[in-house]
């Protein structure tokens, strides 16, 4: 039955189940008739109580209307907050997935667990000098990404005008010391390198090893990509070597995605050694993929080659040589080392290497084709005159 009241009334009811409840409902001059269902006869009245309150202040909107104006409120505190922001960061700026999957696991295992709760505005320089001083100091590299991170987001923030003013930058934070220094491989080791590789896999470690290509940009090199009589290189895209099959751009044969290199600075021209083009135009004939967009690297099915199958005969060859230290990725560490060893400036290493630096940008711009034709010739003479002596001996 129910109970009316000067406002309202509460009427107890009982489920099939035994359930207790109480509705409390009341109307409106026009009619309209209101409700709630609430699980004490006090809660009940309580909510009449704040409606008739709300009803004299002449402040009254429909509750449904409230509860949706309540939500809005609650996201966009939500969205003030870090970790809301963080969220949104992530979403909105069109990041590889790489580097996608990179920042969330920053975020996840480095960030949130401290800042995920914390307004935007309420985050200070004191509170990111604790949080740095709180990471373990054996992840040196790990802790100065999540700081660049941290910095990004803050400095988006401000962008965005959520905050007056990301905090100041720690000197030093966003940099970590270089723990491994790799020892460039010498002209003998990489001979044995190259012996030790299948014969459509030399050309690989060359082009690693006396031009500078990424292991990404390799797999992706196309006939079209190559002028075999000069021996010059256009680098126009690379693979992101573990995409998940199916994403956005991907090879429809191999589910590898295709996408253009990490900055515009790593969209470059470069050119081979003289001394390697007869390798080069070989190449072409007998190993690269048919037609003008085949891959300079196939697979046994035409599509990318597998990059288990490259570590393995690459493996194989670096153990021959006595390097079971040098990764693919450390032939590119030997090439610009040579580059420099011939006179290259800081901005023709820039170019060649297709590093993107905001403190080499001035002189970066200086850098052409032609002077990395110059070096490419340099190093190929003196590779010759090493291949030279060892043919006289």
């Amino acid at each position: 039955m129910a109970r009316r009241r000067g406002f309202g009334e509460v009427e107890r009811r009982k489920s099939a189940r035994g359930e207790v409840t109480y509705r409390a409902r009341y109307a409106m001059p026009d009619g309209t008739r209101y409700s709630r269902t609430l699980s004490t006869a006090m809660d009940a009245e309580a909510w009449l109580v704040a409606e008739r309150t709300l009803v004299d202040r002449d402040e009254w909107t429909p509750p449904r209307a409230r509860i949706a104006a309540e939500e809005k409120r609650k996201a966009e505190a939500s969205s003030n907050t870090f970790g809301g922001f963080a969220e949104r960061y992530l979403t909105e700026r069109g990041l590889r997935p790489n580097t996608g999957r990179h920042y969330r696991h920053l975020l996840d295992t480095r960030i949130l667990p401290y800042f995920a709760v914390m307004p935007l505005s309420a985050v200070t320089l004191g509170d990111i000098k604790t949080w740095r001083a709180a990471l373990g100091p054996e992840t040196e590299s790990t802790n100065a990404a999540a700081y660049r991170l941290l910095r990004s987001i803050l400095t988006s923030a401000e962008e965005e005008e959520l905050i007056d003013r990301a905090p100041p930058k720690i000197r030093g934070a966003g940099t970590a010391r270089v723990k491994k220094v790799t020892t460039p491989a010498t002209f003998d080791e990489l001979a044995v390198i190259v012996e030790g590789m299948p014969v459509r896999l030399r050309l690989f470690v060359i082009l690693a090893a006396f031009v500078g290509l990424r292991e990404g940009e390799l797999l992706e090199l196309r006939r079209s990509d190559i002028d075999g009589l000069i021996g010059r290189v256009d680098i126009r895209r690379k693979i992101d070597k573990d995409v998940i099959a199916g994403a956005p751009g991907a090879c429809p044969n191999c589910g590898r995605s295709i996408s253009t290199p990490k900055t515009a600075k790593g969209i470059r021209t470069v050119h081979v050694p003289p001394p390697f083009l007869p390798m080069l135009q070989r190449h072409l004939l007998e190993h690269a993929a048919p037609g003008i967009d085949g891959l300079l690297f196939p697979g046994e099915r035409t599509d990318h080659m597998s990059v288990r199958y490259l570590t393995d005969q690459y493996r194989s060859a670096r153990e021959a040589a006595g390097r079971p230290d040098l990764t693919i990725h450390d032939l590119r560490h030997t090439a610009l080392t040579l580059a420099g060893q011939h006179g290259a400036t800081a901005a023709e290493l820039q170019a060649r290497a297709g590093h993107a630096s905001q403190t080499a940008m001035a002189i970066y711009q200086h850098a052409t084709a032609d002077r990395d034709l110059k070096l490419a010739e340099a190093i190929g003479e003196t590779y010759e005159r090493w291949s030279r002596s060892q043919n006289e001996k």
